[in-house]
């Protein structure tokens, strides 16, 4: 985790990491602490005091989030730690998210930052929110990312590069077209990706007559 971040600083400036619950680790929560970063880490289980919290809150008609403080201590080294308890459609959008794949209704998750009861909702909406680049990763690789059994990094990277411009036009052309649309389409495209793939194409590749 902290080559990881080093490197990621090395190119963007951080403030914010989200991480699922594969990384629910006090030495990762440690790293990235020490790094002067907040973190918001979803809990992998649930310990019993844990459940009895959950249980607590979907009892009480007048709340539906709950928020408790603690401390953890990795080497010597302690900061604050505030454990969210919020519910799950604010906080998970896809079931790969949900790994316990129980019937609890809420979520869990840690962070070092000091959180009120009201803002609680607020953080695990931004967390929800970072599915949208899992979902734009897949996009890229399902209809846009060409494919190679190159075991040459350099051409893959070159590959993974034409796919990610090939998305972002794909992406950019159908904001243009909803403004010229007046029509409410939801969340469907009014151009398809394939259907990008193969104007590009054309245009690049001209057929001739």
């Amino acid at each position: 985790m902290d080559r990881l971040l080093e490197q990621a600083q090395q190119h963007v400036d951080i403030n914010k990491v989200f991480a699922d619950r594969e990384f629910d680790a006090q030495g990762v929560r440690h790293v990235i602490d020490q790094r002067d970063l907040y973190y918001v880490i979803g809990k992998r289980k649930q310990s019993a005091e844990d459940k009895e919290n959950v249980e607590e809150v979907e009892e009480d008609p007048a709340i539906d989030v709950r928020v408790e403080y603690a401390s953890l201590t990795v080497d010597g080294d302690t900061h604050d730690l505030s454990i969210m308890y919020v519910p799950k459609d604010a906080a998970i959008e896809n079931e790969e998210d949900d790994a316990d794949d129980d019937e609890d209704e809420y979520a869990i998750f840690t962070t070092n930052y000091r959180v009120e009861p009201d803002r609680a909702n607020g953080l695990a909406e931004q967390y929800r929110d970072r599915w949208t680049i899992e979902n734009q990763y897949k996009s890229i690789q399902e209809h846009f990312l060409p494919t190679s059994a190159s075991k040459d990094y350099r051409v893959r990277f070159l590959y993974f590069t034409i796919g990610v411009l090939m998305h972002n036009v794909w992406r950019l052309t159908n904001f243009l077209l909803r403004d010229e649309v007046d029509v409410d389409l939801g969340e469907k495209p009014p151009l398809r990706a394939g259907e990008i793939v193969e104007l590009v194409a054309f245009c690049l590749f001209d057929p001739g007559g």
